[in-house]
């Protein structure tokens, strides 16, 4: 039978009455509360002397180690804990936490339900249940699991932050940031809560201020790795970009992002004396698409130039200028003397918003699936346009970034222009019922892949396209692009401004406010008029 919170059975350490049990806890969870992990492990650990099998004792040392990234110690504790008392919930709170922060998402999400089930009024287990689902792409659940946190904690900051992340709603980031307030009134030094508090206020377009909350975070706790990485991309998006890819090497150890998946000698941009440089994609395929540009540079700093790069680029990236070989990712790689994650590049050639690499276009289509292309398009047209309304499923801000095909109706308005999908996955399905009037062509089925995309896009007058893959794809090719941004969009568009320093083909059509897609459309039709 499962010992009881409480009991107190001697294990070698001097014995503790269920009242001293007690107080050592509560003085455990105040400890912890306050930041102070050396007190709370203490408190732990004393409980843990006098009755080793104490569940709530190994809870909170499962707690302090999730804290800490300690994946390992975590779960050892979390075990502990649910060894001597199978319903402890709080242990498996704290295994949801730690899945979680593994990226071991549907692992998580059944330890926060199995929490839930024994303790149905926890605010924050609803809360990060609600986070993993947003991950996993379940949306609607994601909302449903926001709400009821903040049935049983109307004030509870994270869950008001990502629920206003979802719905776009001012006022519901405003009683976020009043709820990190009020916490960091009472604990001024909570480096996460200060790292929180500025990723609201960067959603809000209030940038000087989430600048100052991720400094604040940052002199409470110089290691947290969340809060230099917030602040490289706050740095970015206000253009301050060589200080900002400096902060962005500590991606490497957010724990959420990983370590690179490819290990050696790590370049440093010094000439390599006719040797092999690596090269390897890390993030999206936007992301690869936007920094290959510095193939050129890099290839003129080593003898061979290799490029590892998501399997549906490699065809295009071929035919990078100063690139000897493409690996798709999974393939077997040669030799190597050093290598480096595309994006590091920036941060190797110190690049500034005057000394972004553009030469010209660097990414162009094969001229024989570019005649190809050609054929297809309709004939009598004036203009050719194509069209995207989704980025993929799977990025946790795509409904932001996202719009359903039918809000596009009033592009329908422009004369002699024939409007073609290059729309792929799930959403393309809704070509099929665009709005009336817009004549969608929908040439999708002949896509296989970037290649042949770049093809298609090459032989368009002008893309409109949120921000995906193939926006990027567009700009390095020099396509005329059209970008409808959210109010509070990637980093890479920078703020207040229609031109793209990384695109020159680009015009960006931004939200006046959080969710005006309306008014970015109509912005669009009126350009096409």
């Amino acid at each position: 039978m499962a010992r009881t919170r409480h009991e107190a059975r001697d294990a070698g350490g001097p014995a503790l009455n269920e009242d001293a049990v007690r107080e050592r806890l509560q003085a455990g969870a105040r400890h912890r509360d306050a930041g102070e992990a050396a007190e709370a492990r203490a408190c732990a650990a004393e409980v843990l002397a006098a009755d080793s099998g104490n569940a709530e004792a190994a809870g909170l040392m499962a707690a302090l180690a999730a804290d800490d990234n300690d994946f390992g110690e975590g779960h050892r504790w979390a075990r502990r804990a649910l060894e001597a008392d199978p319903k402890a919930a709080a242990a498996h709170y704290t295994l949801g936490r730690l899945y979680q922060a593994e990226g071991r998402l549907a692992e998580a999400e059944a330890s926060y339900l199995l929490a839930l089930d024994l303790a149905p009024d926890s605010a924050k287990a609803h809360n990060n249940l609600g986070c993993v689902q947003h991950m996993l792409g379940k949306l609607d659940l994601a909302v449903a699991s926001y709400r009821r946190a903040l049935v049983f904690d109307p004030s509870l900051p994270q869950a008001n932050q990502n629920l206003a992340a979802i719905t776009s709603d001012p006022a519901q980031a405003e009683r976020a940031i009043a709820g990190y307030l009020r916490h960091r009134r009472q604990n001024p030094g909570d480096a996460g809560a200060h790292n929180n508090l500025g990723n609201v206020f960067r959603e809000l377009g209030r940038h000087r201020e989430a600048l100052e909350s991720f400094d604040a975070a940052i002199r409470c706790n110089p290691a947290l790795a969340e809060a230099h990485f917030s602040r490289a991309l706050q740095l970015l998006t206000v253009g301050r970009l060589v200080e900002g890819w400096r902060e962005h090497e500590w991606r490497w150890k957010v724990h959420a992002l990983g370590a690179p998946r490819i290990p050696g000698r790590k370049w440093q941009g010094e000439d390599l004396k006719g040797g092999t440089l690596l090269l390897h994609a890390e993030q999206g395929m936007g992301d690869t698409l936007q920094f290959a540009r510095y193939a050129t540079l890099a290839a003129a700093r080593c003898g061979k130039l290799v490029l590892e790069c998501q399997r549906p680029l490699a065809p295009l990236l071929a035919t990078l200028a100063g690139v000897s070989r493409v690996v798709p990712e999974g393939d077997s790689l040669p030799p190597f003397d050093a290598q480096l994650p595309m994006m590091s590049l920036p941060n190797v050639f110190e690049t500034s918003l005057q000394t972004i690499p553009w030469d010209g276009p660097y990414l162009r289509a094969d001229p024989r699936r570019a005649s190809e292309w050609r054929g297809r398009l309709a004939r009598g047209a004036r203009r050719h346009i194509g069209l995207v309304w989704s980025g993929r499923p799977q990025q946790r801000n795509n409904h932001n970034r996202s719009i359903p095909v039918g809000a596009l109706a009033p592009l329908a308005s422009a004369r002699d222009v024939a409007f073609y999908s290059l729309q792929l996955g799930e959403a393309g399905r809704q070509a099929a019922a665009a709005p009336d009037g817009l004549k969608m062509i929908d040439l999708t089925a002949g896509i296989r892949d970037f290649a042949d995309t770049a093809a298609f896009a090459g032989n368009l007058d002008l893309l409109i396209s949120v921000d995906t893959s193939v926006a990027h794809l567009a700009g390095a090719m020099g396509v005329p692009t059209w970008l409808i941004a959210a109010y509070s969009a990637d980093w890479r568009w920078l703020l207040d401004r229609e031109d793209c320093p990384w695109y020159p083909s680009v015009r960006i059509f931004r939200q006046a406010s959080p969710g005006d897609w309306p008014g970015v459309i109509e912005r669009v039709a009126a350009a096409l008029a």
